[in-house]
């Protein structure tokens, strides 16, 4: 019976003591940088807001119900305008944006976010001075009236879908 025991009994405590230890080791490190990585990520949600809205001084969010494909919307506390999350199909999955709207509906900045668009697609979309040709838009006919990139048409449609989801979260709540 004593070798049962040592050769079966032993190694499957000393592992199951192993397995306990680590999964307590990997619960205790999640506990102690959960509320750091959920700060850090707020911290750089709330850049994006003000790279695409800098005018405003800080951001209150709006709870409302958003169109389809708009994340998540917030009202700049000094008045300036809104910021909107909103996303629409490209070639690589949803392609996420940052969009800002000063306070009579006219698009001021776009920020594209993290997303699975080819390489190169996607650099060529977020150019800024693409970008810029989006700037002063307050109608879907205006979006719809600047051309499309040759070659990266779904990403460029995605952008303008994005554009018209967060013009129909601008009339929901502009108040």
């Amino acid at each position: 019976m004593s070798n049962f025991r040592k050769d079966y009994v032993r190694p499957i405590l000393v592992l199951s003591v192993i397995c306990l230890f680590c999964a307590w080791a990997v619960s205790a490190a999640f506990a102690v940088t959960e509320p750091v990585i959920l700060q850090m990520e707020a911290e750089r949600a709330r850049e994006a807001r003000l790279f695409v809205l800098p005018q405003a001084d800080d951001f209150e969010y709006i709870e409302a119900d958003l169109p389809d494909g708009v994340i998540s919307a917030y009202r700049a506390i000094n008045g300036a305008g809104f910021v909107f999350q909103s996303f629409a199909r490209g070639y690589g999955g949803n392609v996420p944006f940052m969009v800002g709207m000063d306070a009579d509906g006219r698009v001021v900045g776009i920020q594209m976010l993290s997303n699975n668009e080819t390489v190169g697609f996607r650099e060529r979309v977020s150019d800024p001075e693409y970008l810029a040709l989006f700037h002063g838009v307050d109608s879907l006919p205006g979006i719809l009236g600047v051309d499309s990139i040759s070659g990266v048409t779904r990403t460029s449609d995605a952008l303008k879908n994005a554009l018209a989801r967060a013009l129909q979260a601008y009339e929901l709540v502009r108040g």
